[in-house]
C-alpha cells in the first residue's frame, strides 16, 4: 500500500515539474489557474462525486476522455485501460455497495501544460451490501483537459490508504 502511495505521488510530482519546466522552456512563466477554471475543475469533481451517489456508471464514464490514452487506476490498483475497462471496474464496484455518498475534504489544483492536475481527498461514506455501514478516505491524483469545450478526466488514480481497524 506505502509503495502505491509512492507512486501515486512521484507521478503527480513529475506531471507537475514537467509541466512547468516544458512551460519554462517554451519562454513562457507558470500561471495561476484562473477562478473560471478552479470552479469549472470543482463542478467536474461535484459531477464524479454525484454519479457515484446515483451508482450511475454511464454519467461517470460521461466525464472521462473518448481518447485511447485515457485509463483510470482503481483503489485496489487496477489499471482499467481506456472506457469499456472502466465501465466494468465501476459496475463491479457500484453492485457491491448500497449507498455511497462523496465529500471532499480538500483539492489542490496545479496547471500543466493543456491541463489540469489534481490532488485531493475525498471521505466516502459507504453502504456494502455485505457489511456494515463504513467512511473509507480516498486519496485521488488525476489529470483533466478541455475537450469539446468541456474537462474530463484523462486519467485518475484513486488510492485507499491504510485504514484503521474496526473498533
Amino acid at each position: 500500500m506505502r509503495d502505491r502511495r509512492l507512486v501515486v505521488l512521484t507521478l503527480a510530482a513529475g506531471l507537475i515539474l514537467f509541466g512547468r519546466l516544458a512551460t519554462e522552456a517554451s519562454g513562457q512563466s507558470p500561471k495561476a489557474l484562473d477562478q473560471k477554471s478552479i470552479a469549472e475543475n470543482r463542478e467536474l469533481d461535484r459531477q464524479l462525486l454525484e454519479a457515484h451517489e446515483r451508482k450511475d456508471v454511464d454519467m461517470l464514464l460521461g466525464l472521462f476522455s473518448r481518447g485511447p490514452d485515457m485509463f483510470f487506476i482503481a483503489p485496489n490498483g487496477t489499471v482499467n485501460k481506456g472506457l469499456a475497462a472502466t465501465r466494468e471496474s465501476y459496475v463491479r464496484f457500484f453492485a457491491g455497495l448500497e449507498s455511497i455518498r462523496g465529500e471532499i475534504k480538500e483539492v489542490s489544483y496545479f496547471p500543466v501544460a493543456d491541463g489540469v492536475v489534481a490532488l485531493g481527498t475525498v471521505v466516502f461514506h459507504r453502504k456494502p451490501k455485505d457489511g456494515p455501514p463504513e467512511d473509507r478516505t480516498v486519496v485521488w491524483t488525476d489529470f483533466r483537459r478541455k475537450e469539446g469545450g468541456k474537462w474530463v478526466y484523462l486519467f485518475r488514480h484513486a488510492h485507499w490508504p491504510v485504514q484503521p481497524p474496526a473498533k
